[in-house]
């Protein structure tokens, strides 16, 4: 049996892991994928000790100094948890793994546009990944879905590729960017915002081909990016009866404790205002923290 289990492989997930394991405590870590969403990121300017970094390779040093301190790391689906505190049962597709204390770490997801063919572009000419899929559109025309400082980040990555960049915004102005974002996208010749407008359908035969937008007009593009936010990875959480959120965010206490005894969480997934890369590692060790301080109190009982 592991001391802690740590659902999730983002920042949250890996600051968890990596002070459980300083801890000297035995930890297994769980997750689809590495780096989670803070993979998807172009660049990352704001995270301590790197003037810019992609979010893949922040992830990766995430996860090379987890694994060099000794934790477990496994890439999994973790499909249920049961049981109870000191004893828990955490199911994954492939395995199932016991342990005292749990600490959900399981992010956000992309949300989608819900429109008709998009899961049929998929891979086609949508994509939800600039950091993955911008190097495809070498000289070719696309259009970005959003508003927000990550459309804006993707737009900027997208224009070293692409021929034309539109970004496709359903407000009359970007949604709280950073100022410097704004300046570098209206510096860039090939970045073209259009405001006030909603991707109405996709139009294309085998692949993505142009999109019309509610206002009658049809862009010719070869690739849409979506980058309209993200809805939080609770439903482990709700099925063992974590309280959540309206928004579906896990509650927590100052100690990352959830109403659950033995479960704790951290990073995008929790009930916080500011959902960035250092915030969700300073959480993940306030939650490993606490867990030890609990694993402490009980060996003395």
């Amino acid at each position: 049996m592991y001391d802690i289990l740590v659902i999730g492989t983002g920042p949250a997930g890996y600051t968890s892991a990596l002070y459980s394991a300083r801890y000297n405590l035995d930890v297994i870590q769980v997750g689809e994928m590495p780096g989670g969403l803070i993979s998807e990121a172009p660049e990352v300017c704001n995270y301590p000790g790197f003037d810019s970094i992609s979010g893949m390779e922040l992830g990766d040093r995430m996860e090379e100094q987890v694994k060099d301190i000794g934790a477990e790391v496994v890439y999994d689906k973790v499909e249920k948890i049961e049981g109870d505190d000191q004893d828990f049962t955490v199911k994954t597709s492939r395995d199932e793994y016991r342990a005292k204390k749990v600490i959900l770490a399981t992010g956000q997801e992309r949300r989608r546009l819900g429109l008709e063919r998009e899961n049929e572009f998929k891979g086609k000419g949508v994509s939800y990944c600039a950091t993955c899929d911008a190097a495809f559109y070498e000289d070719k025309r696309v259009g970005i879905v959003g508003g927000g400082d990550a459309a804006l980040a993707s737009a900027l990555l997208l224009s070293d590729h692409a021929e034309k960049v539109y970004i496709l915004y359903r407000r009359e102005e970007f949604f709280r960017p950073e100022p410097i974002r704004v300046e570098e996208i209206e510096q860039e010749e090939k970045i073209k915002p259009v405001f006030e407008v909603n991707v109405k359908r996709l139009i294309g035969e085998d692949k993505l081909e142009a999109v019309e937008l509610d206002n009658s007009e049809t862009l010719e593009v070869d690739g849409l990016f979506i980058e309209i936010g993200s809805t939080p990875n609770s439903d482990l959480a709700e099925d063992i009866g974590v309280e959540l959120s309206e928004g579906g965010y896990v509650k927590t206490d100052e100690d990352r404790r959830t109403n659950i005894p033995g479960v704790f969480a951290a990073g995008d997934v929790i009930d916080s205002p500011l959902k960035q890369a250092i915030t969700a590692a300073g959480q993940g060790a306030e939650a490993a923290s606490t867990a030890y301080e609990d694993l402490k109190k009980e060996e003395v009982r």
